[in-house]
């Protein structure tokens, strides 16, 4: 018997037996990988003094387990960094396939800018290029897991990371991380309007130009057990004090009531700090020891819940709070699909 073999459009092969007059057909299906399904968002904090930060993005660039470089086009995508603060995010990357397993070295490359073309920072001085560090945005180690979907958000703390240096803005991955959407939650900050006011009276000897005082709120990993600890934004701090997880300008609504927001923190334990001098805390210099800089307030510890699919909103009360006043903030991101307050109210007095 001559065998003949065939492949059909579906991609299973096909066996039939030719020359013969009882015919015989055998289907062999073609082996399909499973795969998982991977998305990315990115968010950042909100920032005092610069109106755009204009991204260019080119491509996701991922490894896996084997040494394959995985590449996803993103087709220049652009957009204005500013416009998703706090819990809102943009998406990047919308349920693309992978195979299953684990990946590293992970980054979105992005288009560096000369203040033309390319990355740029608008602030009141007129458009400037932004140089991002290696041309990269690191993303975090992942695994794909088949019939999964893993959504990833990027957060970019700008007060952080961002710099200004001969002309152009600088921003640094120190203040960059990615967390898995399942693990992270929000915090909402109420701020009470005394310690505005005891901050900016007892540093009345340091208002800004323009006269508006920059309020801060500081947050500070678990370590962190008093005001003495922490420190303010800069590069190698001694080993007595510690750097901020995040940082984030507090906001006041129309109503005079004082808020902040920090997004996508991994779920765990921290503290929280206050201060009105944001404005003379620059994120490269030690502006505790060598300039003016002062953290006015411990506010206590915070406990960063993600809930049962994450997102979970924490509520964090500054003092006596502001009455329930919070920035009224939707929970938008990848991930989750319910909420949980938890108050936590912490009255210390400041150092």
């Amino acid at each position: 018997m001559t065998i003949c073999r065939t492949m059909l459009l579906s991609s299973i092969f096909l066996l039939s037996a030719c020359g013969s007059d009882s015919n015989t057909t055998v289907t062999v299906a073609e082996q399909v990988l499973p795969q998982g399904q991977f998305s990315l968002a990115i968010s950042d904090s909100p920032m005092v003094g610069v109106s755009h930060v204009g991204m260019v993005m080119g491509e996701l660039v991922m490894t896996d387990a084997e040494g394959v470089i995985h590449r996803h086009d993103l087709q220049d995508m652009t957009f204005n960094l500013l416009d998703f603060q706090g819990m809102d995010s943009h998406l990047v990357v919308d349920n693309i396939d992978l195979p299953l397993g684990q990946y590293h070295d992970a980054y979105v490359t992005i288009q560096q800018g000369d203040g033309n073309d390319g990355c740029y920072v608008e602030d009141g001085q007129g458009r400037h290029g932004l140089y991002v560090a290696d041309g990269q945005l690191p993303v975090s180690d992942f695994e794909i897991v088949a019939g999964q979907h893993i959504s990833i958000t990027m957060e970019i703390d700008l007060y952080r990371g961002l710099s200004y240096q001969q002309g152009e803005y600088h921003l640094g991955h120190q203040a960059m991380w990615s967390v898995d959407n399942r693990y992270m939650g929000h915090l909402l900050g109420e701020v009470d309007p005394q310690w505005i006011a005891d901050c900016e009276t007892t540093y009345s000897d340091r208002t800004p130009i323009g006269g508006q005082f920059s309020h801060m709120a500081y947050l500070y990993p678990e370590e962190v057990t008093n005001i003495d600890q922490m420190t303010d934004m800069r590069t190698n701090p001694p080993e007595a004090v510690t750097l901020p997880t995040a940082v984030s300008p507090m906001m006041q609504d129309i109503d005079g009531n004082w808020h902040f927001a920090m997004g996508y923190l991994p779920a765990g334990n921290y503290r929280v700090g206050y201060s009105c001098l944001g404005h003379l805390d620059d994120p490269v210099t030690d502006d505790m020891t060598s300039g003016q800089f002062v953290m006015f307030k411990d506010s206590g510890s915070i406990t960063i819940e993600a809930g049962t699919q994450g997102g979970q909103q924490t509520v964090h009360e500054c003092g006596n709070g502001n009455g329930g006043h919070h920035g009224h903030h939707a929970p938008i991101y990848l991930g989750a699909s319910t909420t949980k307050k938890i108050v936590s109210h912490v009255n210390d007095d400041y150092h």
